[in-house]
C-alpha cells in the first residue's frame, strides 16, 4: 500500500473550487468577479461566507444575503481564508473522536491563529492571511490518512503520545507511508499552488537557514511547535523554559517570543472571537 491508495476526491468541498480561489491573481481586473463565481459554485463555501459576514464579528446590523456584498464587506483575503476554512472543516468534521478533534483539528486551528501572531511579530503583517491558511492545511495529510482508515490513525495518535515519537515513524510503521507523502500527493491531486508542498509535505524542523526569506513557513513552523508544546498535537513540554528553548531553536529572538511564553497566551488565542467562530462552525 502507498499514498496513492488514499481517495483524494472523496471530499465534501470541491477541490477545483479551492484551487481556483487560491490561484486567483488579486491584481487582476476580474479577481472579485472570479471569486464570486467560485464561491457561488460550492454551497459549503458560500454558506460559510454568508454565515461569517452576518456573525457578530462582522455584522453591522444589516443582514447580507448576497455573495458580492459579502465579498465587499469581508475583502478578498478574508473570503479566501474562509474558503480554506470551509474546505478543511468539511474534512475535520467527519468525526467526533476526541483525540482527532484535539490533536488534529484544534491543533490546526490554533496553529493557524498562532501563525498570524508570529508573522505580525516578525513585521510580516501582510502575510497573516497566508499564515492562517498554511496552519489550517499543514496536517491535511493526517486528515486524509484518518479518513482512509480512522481506526488505524487513532492508533497512530495513541502510539505517538504513549511512546513520545514523531508521527511519521508510527505512520510508516502502520501504513507504509507518512502524512508528508500524502500531503504532497494531495497538492498534486487538488492542483493547489506549488507553495503548499512546503506547508503540507515537509517537516517543520528547527533549522533557521531553511526559513530565510520564507516568513509564512517560519510562522507555520514556530506556531506548530508552540501549539504542540501545550500538548495539543504533541506531548506537552514540561515548562516555559523548555518551550522557550524550542522557539529559540528556530532563530526567533528571546524578546520576540517572550509574549508567547506567558501563561495566558494559549487562552488568549482560544478567547479570540475568530477562534470561537471557527471552532463552533
Amino acid at each position: 500500500m502507498d499514498c496513492k491508495s488514499i481517495n483524494y476526491k472523496n471530499i465534501p468541498v470541491q477541490s477545483d473550487v479551492i484551487a481556483g480561489i487560491l490561484n486567483l491573481d488579486v491584481e487582476s481586473n476580474t479577481c472579485f468577479r472570479d471569486l464570486d463565481s467560485y464561491v457561488h459554485s460550492d454551497q459549503g463555501v458560500a454558506t460559510l461566507v454568508l454565515r461569517v459576514v452576518n456573525s457578530a464579528l462582522y455584522s453591522r446590523g444589516n443582514k447580507i444575503a448576497t455573495i458580492p456584498r459579502a465579498i465587499g464587506v469581508l475583502g478578498f483575503q478574508v473570503v479566501r481564508s474562509l474558503a480554506m476554512l470551509a474546505f478543511s472543516r468539511s474534512l475535520f468534521s467527519q468525526t467526533n473522536n476526541p483525540l482527532f478533534k484535539t490533536h488534529i483539528w484544534q491543533h490546526s486551528l490554533l496553529t493557524a491563529m498562532a501563525g498570524q501572531v508570529v508573522c505580525a511579530a516578525l513585521g510580516e503583517t501582510n502575510q497573516k492571511d497566508e499564515a492562517f491558511i498554511a496552519g489550517l492545511m499543514h496536517d491535511m495529510g493526517k486528515v486524509l490518512m484518518f479518513t482512509h482508515d480512522a481506526e488505524k490513525y487513532i492508533e497512530v495518535i495513541n502510539l505517538c503520545l504513549a511512546e513520545d515519537m514523531p508521527s511519521v515513524e508510527i505512520e510508516t510503521r502502520l501504513y507504509g507511508f507518512d502524512h508528508y507523502q500524502v500531503g504532497i500527493e494531495a497538492v498534486s491531486q487538488w492542483r493547489l499552488p506549488e507553495r503548499f508542498i512546503d506547508y503540507m509535505g515537509k517537516p517543520l524542523a528547527p533549522e533557521p537557514e531553511s526559513y530565510v526569506g520564507e516568513p509564512v513557513l517560519l510562522g507555520l513552523a514556530v506556531a506548530n511547535c508552540l501549539i504542540g508544546s501545550y500538548g495539543i498535537g504533541a506531548i506537552a513540554m514540561p515548562d516555559s523554559e523548555a518551550r522557550r528553548a524550542a522557539l529559540l531553536a528556530f532563530g526567533i529572538s528571546a524578546e520576540i517570543c517572550a509574549p508567547w511564553l506567558e501563561d495566558d497566551f494559549l487562552q488568549g488565542l482560544m478567547d479570540n472571537d475568530t477562534y470561537k467562530l471557527c471552532a463552533n462552525l
